[in-house]
């Protein structure tokens, strides 16, 4: 028995599917045209076997409309997530304006931001002697530094930061008090009170915050360990497309071993002239040369007009890589500086009487002692290559040469690897090789540290 087919009107099965495209969404009437049209093209075929095929298709277009169902309920969470998240935006942004600072996350001025850091060590010297810069014999412990710091807002102009650290070697010491400004036009700012002088690459750089266990050598000799300094400081944050800043400053002294004593009176400027002070320059610049490829260099001048009394001159240059990726390879940062210092130091060299050939001596029976200039250079280099799971491993090598009297030349090989097992917890084994005119001396260090709050120092840990 065969169905006659009738021309004229539509079939049975596409009047099926009409029906329910009417009462479906798009993409169900969608989905019943592409499947309606073989089941017309076979409208012949036996009236069982098309009944089943649109109960099967009933069925799935019943299963999909749930789907659709389920796909509308999600993307209305998603919008009313939204909406929350764009009516909060105005009083972020409000927070961000009036309590952000280069160093911390925004703060309350009736709250304080405070962070605690505790730095120290263990190390073991191959000399059962002292070497210049490690004071100890042998093997032992070492508060290298416990620094607490404290930042927040004056007003909307200024803000006002602390850090005071103490250590096994320095005791306790306010290492920066300083007020900087926030609301400055043409893109100024000025800091003021004691601090780390914008001198090179690391100078200025918190111990804990270094990329390896201690400061280079040639920093302690050319600058003077830190860049601490009292003063004045003046930076202008070019507008250009590139990270392009100058740095001025005014300070009595530079470095933490330079600063000077208190004089007869009390008074620690006692009858210092506006040439006696230190003068610095510096400008910075960083250039992302690829989307994973940046390059930074600065220079330094450093100057003490009177008489020419000191000269320090400085090049620095950083580059960095970062894939992005998620392989093995993280990234690496290689970094160079190298000083040149001329200074004038008075009373190092004993005066001889020509005629005699014999040492002066002055009323009291002391040596009489001259004044001579000299000039010193020294720097360093070195890599560290990033890991996952908080793993880094680099290479360091330092040159220096002491400011004053003999050279005494000291060559330092080093070579470290880091874990950070959180963002607050460190490890770090050091191993240095150093290698003076008249000494050798091998060092291995541990470095333990720990992180409470809030310590980021800005645009300068910039993946180091």
């Amino acid at each position: 028995m065969t169905i006659p087919r009738d021309s004229g009107r539509p079939s049975r099965i596409a009047r099926a599917f009409a029906r329910l495209a009417i009462s479906q969404p798009l993409g169900s009437i969608l989905l019943a045209l592409a499947i309606a049209s073989p089941l017309a093209a076979h409208a012949d075929a036996d009236p069982e076997n098309l009944a089943s095929e649109l109960d099967r298709t009933k069925s799935e277009l019943a299963q999909t409309r749930d789907e659709l169902a389920l796909t509308r309920e999600a993307l209305a969470t998603l919008s009313r997530k939204v909406d929350a998240l764009e009516s909060a935006r105005p009083a972020a942004a409000s927070s961000e304006s009036t309590g952000a600072t280069a160093r911390l996350a925004p703060v309350n001025a009736d709250n304080p931001a405070v962070s605690f850091v505790v730095d120290t060590i263990g190390y073991s010297n191959s000399r059962a002697e002292p070497f210049e810069f490690r004071a100890n014999d042998g093997v032992g412990f070492e508060l290298q530094s416990a620094e607490l710091f404290v930042s927040a807002p004056v007003d909307p102009f200024l803000r006002a930061y602390g850090v005071f650290a103490a250590s096994t070697l320095e005791g306790f010491d306010v290492e920066e008090a300083a007020l900087v400004t926030t609301g400055l036009p043409w893109n100024l700012g000025v800091k003021g009170g004691r601090f780390f002088a914008d001198v090179g690459r690391l100078s200025h750089f918190h111990p804990e915050m270094l990329p390896f266990v201690d400061r280079p050598p040639s920093i302690d000799r050319m600058v003077g360990g830190e860049s601490q300094a009292e003063g004045a400081e003046l930076s202008w944050l070019a507008p250009l497309p590139f990270f392009a800043q100058l740095t001025l400053g005014a300070y009595n002294r530079v470095g933490a071993e330079r600063i000077e004593e208190p004089d007869e009176f009390g008074l620690p400027f006692g009858t210092r002239s506006f040439s006696e002070l230190t003068y610095l320059a510096r400008p910075l610049f960083y250039f992302d040369v690829t989307d994973s490829f940046g390059v930074e260099f600065g220079g330094t001048g450093l100057f003490i007009p009177r008489d020419h009394e000191r000269a320090l001159y400085g090049l620095d240059v950083t580059l960095r890589h970062q894939p992005g990726t998620r392989g093995f390879y993280q990234g690496t940062t290689f970094g160079v500086e190298w000083m040149w210092n001329d200074e004038r130091f008075a009373d190092v060299n004993e005066v001889i009487d020509p005629e005699t050939g014999l040492v002066l001596i002055d009323d009291e029976g002391n040596p009489v002692l001259a004044s001579e200039r000299f000039g010193r250079n020294g720097g360093y280099a070195y890599f560290e290559t990033f890991l996952p799971r908080g793993f880094s491993f680099g290479g360091r090598f330092d040159y220096s040469e002491a400011v004053a009297g003999a050279p005494d030349r000291l060559r330092t090989t080093s070579a470290f690897l880091t874990w950070m097992p959180s963002e607050f917890h460190r490890l770090r084994l050091q191993f240095d090789n150093f290698q003076s005119d008249d000494a050798i001396d091998q060092r291995y260090t541990l470095q333990w540290t720990a992180f409470i709050g809030s310590h980021s120092h800005g645009f300068q840990n910039r993946a180091r």
